[in-house]
């Protein structure tokens, strides 16, 4: 195990038997002992006292594991031995003696960091070595580690030896070594963790999530650009600070291509978190973003081709110039912020500016703190970015619940006035409706029953009166034309030919143009052209007998023609000629006044027929024509 977790219990709780004590005296007992805990803990810690007497340091010449025999030198820690041995590349041995005055208490070791790979010995026992010392190295360089010693802490001397194994651009060395009993050295072990460990891996998680979140956003809704820049920053932070959390090398086979993989992420986030931020205020430096990507394409093909021992000048350059990059972003957000009076762009401005300060103030130490804090900038500019994408979200969706509101009182409104406009419309469409049924009910009283009358009329002129049983054959005729002009298209009976379709219409005509001394001829097929509908029938029929009235009311007629032909597309044609007057067609029909001629045409085109009207002196001609379906094979 690389480091050890399950540790002792630092004091016991004393528990006294039921009933041993009253309740107000394990009160006052519990109450003395939250007191005097901070002091008996401090006795603890104050009666075990470690020193380090001497810490040296010598290079493994011989790279064989072996402890060297020469070239010792004094260090103080923290240390890095580049400073000590420039460019030397292979393993670094520690020496540090130290002695304890810890009677009857385990004693612990911390160390908060050995880069890269390391083996620790106590005395001439091995205490823990990492997984791989040679190429690939093992990554444990940001883990802190913590030890409970086999041995007893009576006044004597002992020896920590310590091997590390690195790379030059890595930064190889010895970080602080902390030596004591568990009360002393836990905490801050568990300090070094929230801050090497936790700290990182949190930012590494927000970065994540929200470079998730946004890239979704981003991929529903390509148009909203500043969604993607701010996700692909997000996500190359988090290759950037992944490397400090990595304990292997793997998949690789070298541990530096982990290095400068990162080094990558971090060269190409300063221009997309660029991109985000003049994407968000709306802004477009087309010269100066190329040269920020061109910069920065430039650092990624240096930290990919140049030599280990200059990559960490790569590095630094990197670090300045495209932070440098970042703040001049910002500061022209401010500025067009501050032009325009965009609250959130100046709350995005502002909060940037000041975390890229801190982040440079506290990598180059002026601010005194951990350069490792730095690297919350990022999460913290995350956090920053989504509450104001919030808070603007949260503004919009007001606007639209007032506009939603406003176009609800629109809508009721236009319901409103459109229910009242179809109130209106169906009053004007009840009244039509009663106005074309009194009008057809005129057609069929002035077609059915004005040629009843007609005849009746005709024939009392032109004889001596109407004897009781004619004068009632009359009452009936005209009775039955009355209930057939109110009742309409009814019901009529399936007549089997159009003779037998206009026999009763034939009989009555006949004997009234016998008594006025006009011939007549019939031309009545003996089957039907195709198959016609009672009401299309009816309308034939309420044709023939207004047409032939006319001929008795104007014509002055003394020969009638009546006959029914097939038409082309199962058509039925109905033809009346006399050889009256005639009349002037154009004339009549301009005119309107007839109502007869009106009735006619009206009748059939409602039966989606035509009307033909012919008219000169010694000939009149009007032809019916309508359309039915085929004959079926049965009929």
């Amino acid at each position: 195990m690389p480091y050890q977790t399950d540790l002792p219990q630092a004091g016991r709780v004393l528990a006294y038997p039921r009933g041993q004590r009253s309740p107000a005296a394990r009160l006052v007992a519990l109450t003395l002992l939250l007191v005097l805990l901070p002091w008996l803990s401090s006795l603890a810690q104050a009666s075990c006292l470690t020193s380090i007497d001497r810490v040296i340091a010598a290079p493994e010449r011989s790279g064989d594991g072996a402890r060297p025999l020469d070239g010792w030198q004094p260090v103080s820690l923290p240390d890095l031995w580049q400073r000590h041995w420039p460019g030397f590349q292979g393993a670094v041995w520690y020496r540090i003696d130290w002695q304890a005055d810890c009677p009857g208490e385990p004693l612990a070791l911390n160390i908060d960091r050995m880069a890269m790979a390391a083996e620790v010995w106590l005395d001439e026992r091995l205490l823990w070595r990492d997984e791989s010392l040679v190429e690939p190295l093992s990554r444990g360089w940001n883990l802190p580690r913590y030890w409970l010693l086999p041995l007893s802490g009576e006044q004597q001397r002992h020896t920590l030896w310590i091997r590390l194994v690195g790379s030059e651009h890595a930064a190889p060395g010895l970080g602080t070594v902390r030596l004591g009993n568990h009360a002393q050295v836990w905490p801050e072990y568990r300090r070094q963790l929230l801050v090497q460990r936790d700290l990182i891996f949190v930012s590494l998680l927000i970065s994540v999530v929200l470079g998730v979140l946004f890239l979704t956003f981003w991929l529903f809704r390509r148009q909203e650009r500043t969604f993607g820049w701010f996700a692909l920053a997000s996500l190359l932070w988090s290759a950037g600070i992944l490397n400090m959390l990595v304990t292997s090398s793997w998949p690789f086979s070298h541990g530096e291509i982990w290095d400068r993989l990162s080094l990558v992420a971090f060269a190409l986030y300063s221009p997309a978190f660029c991109m985000f931020i003049w994407s968000f205020g709306g802004m477009r430096f087309k010269r100066f973003e190329q040269l920020v990507w061109s910069g920065a394409l430039l650092l990624c093909l240096a930290i990919m081709l140049v030599p280990d021992r200059h990559l960490s000048s790569v590095q630094l350059v990197s670090a300045f110039s495209l932070r440098l990059a970042l703040f001049v972003a910002c500061l022209q957000l401010l500025w067009r912020a501050v032009r325009i009076r965009d609250r959130y762009q100046i709350l995005l401005g502002l909060g940037i500016a000041g975390l890229s300060i801190f982040e440079f103030l506290t990598l180059t130490g002026v601010l005194g703190i951990q350069g490792v804090y730095a690297l919350l900038s990022a999460p913290l500019m995350s956090i920053l970015m989504f509450l104001v994408l919030a808070t603007r979200f949260s503004s919009s969706l007001l606007r639209i619940e007032r506009f939603n509101d406003e176009l609800q009182a629109t809508v009721d409104s236009t319901r409103a006035e459109l229910t009242r406009t179809l109130q209106r419309e169906h009053s004007l469409e009840a009244d039509n409706i009663r106005l074309n049924e009194r009008l057809r009910l005129t057609h069929d009283l002035h077609d059915g029953l004005g040629s009843s009358l007609m005849r009746s009329i005709t024939r009392m002129e032109h004889g001596e009166g109407l004897n009781d049983g004619q004068f009632l054959s009359v009452l009936k005729t005209l009775r039955s034309d009355l209930r057939d002009a109110i009742d309409g298209s009814s019901a009529v009976p399936a007549w089997q030919s159009p003779q037998e379709w206009l026999a009763a219409s034939r009989r009555r005509f006949i004997d009234l143009f016998d008594d006025l001394g006009i011939a007549s001829q019939w031309h009545l097929p003996e089957h039907w052209p195709g198959t016609f509908t009672p009401a299309q029938l009816l309308a034939l029929t309420r044709f023939l007998e207004e047409a032939l009235t006319n001929v008795l009311k104007h014509a002055g007629a003394s020969r009638l023609d009546i006959e029914v032909r097939a038409e082309a597309q199962n058509g039925l044609g109905l033809e009346v000629r006399d050889n009256g007057r005639g009349f002037d067609v154009d004339k009549v029909l301009a005119a309107g006044t007839g109502v007869g001629m009106s009735s006619m045409r009206l009748r059939i085109e409602r039966m989606g027929g035509q009307l033909r009207i012919q008219s000169r002196p010694g000939e009149t001609r009007l032809t019916a024509i309508i359309h039915g379906a085929p004959v079926s094979a049965g009929g």
